[in-house]
């Protein structure tokens, strides 16, 4: 058995130990519809503005139950406590003149959840056995005051509820090995948003949940130089979904609605693979026919889909690799954005869904080449390029102080490249190494605006450099460098941009085996608008004192310069947003450390 118990309140993150590396990720999820949003600092370290209290106990058992059998239960209750403070400007680009929202926020947010999860484990010479069946129950509630344009005070409670149960079983039959698995699943996501605006209340309650049944059954074989697989089941998703609006007159906002999306799949899906000296070939190709029951008058249907997939990789020579990749597709609906009613995500946004089933269709094409030699360079670079359209677009209206976004039976098309390429190299007089990474992205989309199809492109190019190195066992030290652009475009209106830097370094001495001590900075140059700057510096140091080997003492500054908000702009379709967030100030923290 391994108990563990940890809480802070310096801004450290824990839910990375609470994480199920080897939990499986349901094909069919269902999403949440609303979405308050919370000031945040992308870009830099999340500890900085993480005004948190947060604790969790972790609790893992083990019985071993025979010889090839074995039991594992692991129980995990957190909580979570995270305050955010900050201002925005979120501006929509229209043809009659940008509309601007002013926000000033405060935020706090609870997160209490319980993890369960219980397997059973049999490794024999005939067969392999895994089953783990998990539950996951969490109550999550989110408060966000709001001043400026539309000043107004949001609550919104988020529980979840998960139970699933994953059976895999690998059965010898004489020299074939065939893998059976199942997986069963049933989550329920109900939301309430209230909102407090002026002498209005007004809000939803929505009550969304869904069952996923996957069985299929997998078999290989090898043919001299290839090897063929199959992968064939049968699988079925069952969703129920009701939302209630209340405290709005009926000409502001649909009635209440009520769907449910509905399917059962069977698949089948075929997998070569054939190698000959330095050249590996992979063609997959998945086969799968929807039947699909809905309500509300949508239509049922059967559809058939299929994408296929083919790698090639060629080994150029020991150390160089050169690949190439082509896929097309088509795709069927995203379940969640079929419903018959407004759905209320905050105090000003509504997503009215499609009214009818969809589909959509797209083909990429991509490259990707490797080198390597002894004298430590390493050289890698890729290319994607991906196009598609689909039966229907994107639409955003204003009506009166409310954003509503849906959808219209008109058709869309989208483009988008994606490019990456990096150098790495030690340098011996350095006792280190240098390294620069670039990498740039285009989009192409469009969104009816205001009744207008309105084409609107975007580009994001992105520059990291480094360097690091020793002069002596006692003295480490490393430079950084970033700049990352976005550009966007919208037809008949002028392209904006901005620009972000980062200067980064820090070393650590070690002058003897009782002390270390590290120092680093970080000068961040962001672009709020054209020609107009943010700039900010900050500074920690550590000093460590290494009493014994069982026992040390860490003394930590952080924000020495009492750098207090963090700001940037980013864009959307159509918008841009730009966020002043708080940070934690300059704190000063001792750790004891006692090794046993």
């Amino acid at each position: 058995m391994i108990t563990t118990l940890k809480g802070n309140n310096t801004g450290i993150d824990q839910t990375a130990d609470l994480f199920d590396f080897y939990g499986d990720i349901s094909e069919e999820k269902i999403s949440r519809y609303t979405s308050i949003g919370v000031p945040t600092t992308p870009n830099l370290a999340r500890k900085r503005s993480y005004f948190n209290r947060s604790w969790f106990v972790s609790s893992s058992q083990l019985w071993k139950t025979g010889s090839n059998t074995e039991v594992k239960a692991q129980i995990d209750y957190s909580h979570d406590r995270v305050k955010a403070y900050g201002n925005s400007t979120t501006s929509y680009f229209l043809d009659s003149g940008d509309k601007i929202i002013l926000e000033d926020r405060s935020s706090l947010t609870r997160r209490n959840a319980i993890t369960g999860k219980f397997t059973y484990e049999a490794n024999a010479k005939a067969y392999y056995l895994n089953n783990t069946l998990k539950s996951d129950i969490s109550w999550n509630s989110r408060a966000l005051n709001t001043t400026g344009t539309l000043s107004n005070t949001q609550s919104a409670f988020r529980p979840e509820f998960l139970v699933s149960n994953n059976l895999q079983l690998i059965k010898r039959f004489g020299n074939r090995l065939v893998t059976f698995k199942s997986l069963n699943e049933w989550r329920s996501l109900p939301e309430r948003l209230s909102v407090a605006r002026g002498d209005a209340e007004y809000g939803e309650r929505i009550a969304q949940n869904a069952f996923y049944t996957n069985e299929r059954a997998s078999l290989g074989f090898v043919i001299k130089r290839a090897v063929l697989s199959l992968d064939a089941g049968i699988a079925g998703y069952f969703r129920n979904l009701r939302t209630t609006l209340y405290g709005f007159e009926e000409t502001q906002a649909p009635e209440d609605g009520a769907v449910t999306t509905d399917y059962m799949r069977v698949f089948v899906s075929p997998r070569f693979e054939w190698n000959y000296r330095r050249i590996e070939l992979n063609l997959s190709v998945p086969l799968n026919l929807y039947s699909y029951f809905f309500s509300s008058g949508i239509k049922n249907r059967t559809e058939f889909f299929t994408s296929p997939t083919l790698n090639l990789r060629w080994h150029i020579m020991g150390r160089t690799t050169l690949s190439v990749r082509a896929s097309a597709r088509r795709s069927p609906a995203n379940l969640h954005d079929i419903h018959n009613t407004a759905v209320m995500t905050d105090y000003r946004t509504f997503n009215t869904g499609a009214d009818d089933y969809y589909t959509t269709s797209g083909q990429s094409v991509g490259a990707a080449f490797s080198y390597r030699n002894i004298y430590g360079l390493f050289l890698n670079a890729s290319a994607n390029y991906l196009w598609g359209k689909s039966k229907i677009g994107s639409m955003q209206d204003f009506i009166g102080d409310y954003v509503f976004y849906s959808y219209t039976s008109r058709p869309s098309r989208s483009q988008n490249f994606i490019s990456y390429a990096s150098v790495r190299k030690t340098v011996d007089f350095i006792d280190g190494a240098a390294g620069l990474t670039a990498n740039y992205g285009h989009r192409k989309n469009s969104m009816y605006s205001q009744g207008h199809n309105t084409r609107y492109s975007g580009n994001s190019i992105g520059l990291n450099a480094f360097v690091s190195g020793s002069f002596t066992s006692m003295f480490n030290w490393d430079l950084k460098f970033v700049w990352n652009r976005e550009e966007m475009k919208i037809e008949k209106l002028n392209s904006r941009s901005t620009d972000n830097f980062l200067y980064q370094g820090s070393f650590t001495l070690t002058p003897c085996r009782l002390i270390t001590w590290t120092a680093g900075g970080e000068f961040y140059r962001n672009e709020i608008e054209s020609g107009r700057f943010k700039n900010m510096f900050m500074l920690d140091t550590k000093v460590t004192f290494n009493i014994s080997r069982r026992f040390e003492i860490t003394a930590s500054l952080n924000n020495i310069l009492n750098r207090k908000s963090y700001s940037y702009t980013s864009y959307g379709a159509l918008s841009s947003f730009e966020q002043a967030s708080s940070l934690r100030g300059r704190e000063l923290l001792i750790s004891f450390y006692l090794k046993k």
